[in-house]
């Protein structure tokens, strides 16, 4: 009789873990699914802007919507002695950094216009020369959120002392007080034609949506491979105790 009763607990126990592990393997491949989702309409949004004709970038309006990806003008004064190096950027196998040079504006505000990748060198206390006498560019581009890390660590939003500053993100807030002026909440990726930068071979999306939906294929794989495994287990063990009951009577 206890042993039926203790039975009856583990496999009640058993049960629920099973359950936990299934819907656990699910909402898995459930979120990768919204992963594709999204990225699904990035790359929409992408297309259907890439043939976009270019807006002079004051015309924007910076308060309402998703700007991402739009084509811009860019133009105004260079502020070439505050300029500010995005690190741990890979490219070709190397790691660099991101050339961002503040661009002021004709409505008293600036942009963050990225001239592109530099390698960095062996000594990583020798910065890259970005240095440019440009007291005035008109550039084109397009818009695109700032380069993100998975884990952002206490500090990786620091601004070094000196120019050119290098940082691993970009904090509005710490980057306009430092340079004394209000920054506009996007960066402009500078087109590859354009003169006056370095290398831009840009990738909007590290992952397209086929990734994920792979991915979200496997989850749903391993549920129905941990159903089929669960009822073969149960199986066994329903063999099992038929054959303890019978060797106990």
């Amino acid at each position: 009789m206890l042993f039926s009763r203790l039975q009856v607990k583990l496999n009640a126990s058993l049960i629920i873990l099973a359950g936990l592990m299934l819907l656990f393997l699910i909402s898995l491949g459930q979120w990768q699914i919204r992963r594709a989702e999204q990225k699904q309409t990035l790359l929409d949004m992408q297309l259907a802007r890439m043939n976009l004709p270019a807006k002079l970038i004051e015309e924007l309006d910076f308060e309402k919507g998703e700007l991402r990806y739009l084509p811009v003008r860019v133009e105004g004064d260079v502020d070439a002695s505050h300029q500010i190096l995005i690190d741990n950027q890979v490219r070709h196998g190397r790691v660099g950094y991101f050339v961002l040079t503040p661009i002021k504006l004709s409505n008293n505000t600036a942009i963050l216009l990225n001239r592109g990748w530099v390698a960095q060198s062996d000594d990583r206390s020798r910065l890259p020369m970005v240095e440019t006498k440009l007291s005035f560019l008109s550039s084109q581009g397009r818009i695109d959120h700032f380069p993100v890390v998975a884990i952002e660590l206490e500090g990786a939003d620091q601004l070094s002392a000196g120019w050119p500053s290098v940082t691993q993100i970009i904090n509005l807030d710490q980057v306009a007080e430092r340079l004394g002026y209000e920054v506009l909440p996007y960066q402009v990726l500078m087109d590859e034609q354009q003169e006056h930068g370095y290398d831009r071979q840009w990738l909007f999306m590290k992952m397209g949506p086929e990734r994920h939906y792979g991915y979200a294929f496997q989850w749903f794989a391993l549920a129905v491979a941990w159903v089929i495994l669960c009822f073969l287990v149960s199986l066994k063990r329903g063999e099992n105790n038929e054959y303890i009951n019978k060797e106990s009577t």
